[in-house]
């Protein structure tokens, strides 16, 4: 009889006090860390959500900047962090799973909650506009012609771009040879310059370009095609086997508070609501929200294309 009331006497415990945290939380202020530098893409991402979130937030989300080696050392951070519910973080790929392929992560997808990816910047393959490839059976052809001729720029290795590449490869049979650039700068320039054969870049990075007709998109390495270039036709479409993209979300240490996490995900539903950030995030943002089982489905899918991909080229 004493074991069953000390037992229930500790249930209540345990209920009362998660009942207490979602009363009260958040208490103080959340912590974001962004695992990239400031002014970057992903703490653009995050400074917008922690702006609107304040409308509906009665603690401010302050950021913490943590750069370095490709974000893993902010991604190890987020997976360290202490499970108080008072840290979250942001992810971005493809470096978030290609540092577990690599096996240079401390970190383990298991070790992390997703809570919202916001941005998706799909991968694209242009030529300059003087090029004379004009579809990707071109591409084909002339390779066939001279196996191991074309080049492409990429951002280095462990890159969506070079991740696309190697995609390309497989699925065409090409032999195109990767040029890591320095940045998009770096990376346009040796397109339109004719330097390279070809670009494996993001439609962010190039959007501008395409439109002041500089360059062409060939393919889109989407599962459809884009609306802010519909005319475009899909790897998948053309029959290959080339998907890629850079994203950017959030996700919290693994064991978050439950009750916590409740406030949490109600905060960001609250703020994709919200008229004004929609509208801030379209002209700021490549927007492509996905849910928390939909995000961790996404990574999921992921970490099988990077894994393959260090199988075959360790970098």
């Amino acid at each position: 009889m004493k074991r069953a009331i000390l037992v229930l006497t500790a249930l209540c415990v345990l209920f009362g006090a998660g009942a207490a945290l979602a009363a009260d939380y958040p208490s103080k202020p959340v912590t974001i860390i962004v695992a990239s530098n400031a002014g970057g893409g992903t703490d653009t991402m995050a400074r917008l959500f922690a702006k609107f979130a304040e409308k509906y937030s009665p603690q401010p989300f302050v950021i913490n900047n943590i750069d370095g080696a490709g974000g893993q050392r902010g991604f190890d951070a987020l997976a360290r962090a202490k499970n108080d519910g008072y840290t979250i973080g942001t992810i971005y790929t493809p470096h978030f799973t290609a540092h577990i392929s690599s096996q240079r992560a401390g970190y383990t997808m298991d070790d992390f909650e997703t809570l919202y990816n916001f941005v998706t910047d799909p991968g694209v393959l242009v030529v300059p506009d003087s090029s004379p490839f004009k579809t990707i059976q071109d591409i084909i052809d002339a390779d066939k012609l001279a196996p191991g001729s074309l080049t492409g720029s990429t951002s280095g290795p462990g890159s969506d771009d070079a991740f696309a590449l190697a995609q390309f490869n497989e699925s065409t049979g090409c032999t195109v040879k990767g040029v890591p650039a320095t940045g998009s700068s770096n990376a346009k320039a040796t397109v339109m310059g004719g330097h390279v054969s070809m670009g494996f870049m993001n439609l962010s990075q190039v959007e501008s370009n395409v439109n002041a007709g500089e360059m062409r998109i060939l393919a889109m390495m989407t599962s459809e095609r884009h609306p802010n270039v519909p005319e475009i036709p899909t790897f998948k479409e053309l029959g290959f086997s080339v998907i890629s993209d850079s994203s950017r979300g959030f996700a919290a240490p693994k064991g978050f508070p439950e009750e916590a996490m409740k406030v949490i995900l109600e905060i960001f539903e609250k703020v994709i609501a919200d008229e004004e950030f929609k509208a801030v995030a379209k002209e700021q943002l490549q927007v492509n929200m996905l849910k928390p089982a939909e995000y961790r489905a996404y990574l999921e899918d992921l970490l099988v294309v990077t894994n393959k991909a260090y199988e075959k080229d360790p970098w």
